[in-house]
């Protein structure tokens, strides 16, 4: 391989490393040993708070949401079948969590329907249910899916100013990112260690060759 491809290649090897080693321990700082992911909103509109099962069931680890009311009201957090949710919503006014935003840490809202909500904690669709004042929070296992979430205050009194929080922990996630990051390291140290010798062999050979030329004259 000629000189100047393989330090080229040397680069770009060792440029990658380093960008692996900077991700990988941002992210394990980030998520930490317990590999737990969080984001939250806070929704203004009134109306009741739906988790879609796009963002529920969007990883194979159980997601808890919280819920928590300004004006430490009552808080309903109950877990459908999806059909069977979006069916006792109907026209409803909602505010849709439709995503979330890494590493920003936020869920997406999207406000819709304009209807009344009527008490559906009697309802008998709800496979899940926590409830409480001011605040609550929910654990909802993948073995269901797909699922809807919706948070509501228990009875008909629309909802406003609520934050919800979404987690997601696996510990898995906070091993693969230091692998990550010292995969980085290996490789960084490797082509750099590469372009150094390269590099030392280069300024030999030119030394060599000055000296064979003085010799010569």
């Amino acid at each position: 391989m000629p000189a100047s491809t393989r330090r080229a290649l040397g680069a770009v090897l060792a440029a990658l490393g380093i960008v692996l080693v900077f991700v990988g321990a941002w992210i394990v700082v980030e998520l930490g040993p317990s590999g737990e992911a969080q984001f939250r909103a806070t929704s203004k509109a009134p109306g009741a708070i739906v988790v879609t099962s796009d963002v529920l069931n969007a990883v194979d680890v159980p997601a808890r949401v919280t819920a928590t009311r300004a004006d430490g009201g009552a808080v309903l957090l109950a877990v459908a079948p999806s059909p069977d949710a979006r069916a006792i919503l109907a026209t409803s006014a909602v505010s849709s969590v439709s995503g979330v935003r890494y590493p920003a840490g936020a869920l997406d809202l999207h406000a819709s329907g304009a209807g009344a909500l009527s008490d559906i904690s009697n309802a008998d669709i709800w496979r899940l249910s926590a409830k409480g004042a001011g605040s609550a929070a929910l654990e909802v296992d993948q073995g269901r899916a797909p699922e809807t979430l919706v948070v509501t205050s228990g009875d008909s009194t629309a909802l406003s100013n609520v934050t919800v929080t979404m987690t997601w922990a696996d510990r898995a996630w906070f091993f693969e990112a230091l692998a990550m990051a010292m995969i980085g390291a290996v490789l960084a140290v490797f082509a750099l260690t590469d372009l150094w010798q390269g590099r030392v062999i280069t300024v030999a050979g030119d030394v060599a060759k000055t000296n064979t030329l003085e010799t010569t004259k």
